[in-house]
């Protein structure tokens, strides 16, 4: 008589199996959702209060932030202030906000520079720094996460 595994042996052997499985699975996926900037705050884009715009288009947005528009509706010169490359949230910014990587825009940057036809935004230190210097800078744009209790700054909604 062959020694084959019945139908109950074989689903005794199968059941670890899947159940490993499983559980590696599980925590994949785990580390894909930490690791997803989606689940993170999204930055807000603020401006200071002397800009008369209260919402914008994301293709006005890309063209200030890519330094092709220049100035407001009303003729007001825009300064854009921006978090260093590597900042979390400078990353998050661009993926969420522009829908570009952070690469891309920085190469805009250096194209600009390099050829003298433009110049690149401002960069600041850390998210105070960000509203502290859009607060203080007329027609000023900028970008955060966390909003303090500023009268000088104000959200701008993206559409």
């Amino acid at each position: 008589m062959l020694n084959t595994p019945t139908s109950n042996n074989f689903s005794l052997l199968i059941a670890p199996c899947q159940r490993a499985l499983v559980g590696m699975l599980s925590v994949v996926l785990f580390l894909c959702v930490l690791s997803f900037p989606a689940f993170s705050a999204q930055p807000n884009v603020i401006v200071n209060d002397s800009v008369s715009v209260d919402h914008i288009s994301l293709k006005e947005l890309r063209s200030i932030f890519t330094m092709k528009k220049r100035f407001w509706s009303e003729g007001e010169p825009i300064s854009v202030f921006v978090l260093s490359d590597e900042h979390p949230v400078h990353k998050n910014f661009c993926k969420q906000r522009l829908s570009i990587f952070p690469r891309q825009l920085e190469t805009v940057w250096y194209r600009l520079v390099y050829t003298g036809t433009g110049k690149a935004p401002i960069q600041v230190k850390s998210e105070a720094e960000m509203q502290s210097r859009v607060a203080n800078t007329p027609g000023a744009i900028g970008y955060i996460e966390i909003m303090n209790d500023d009268k000088k700054t104000k959200i701008l909604t993206v559409d």
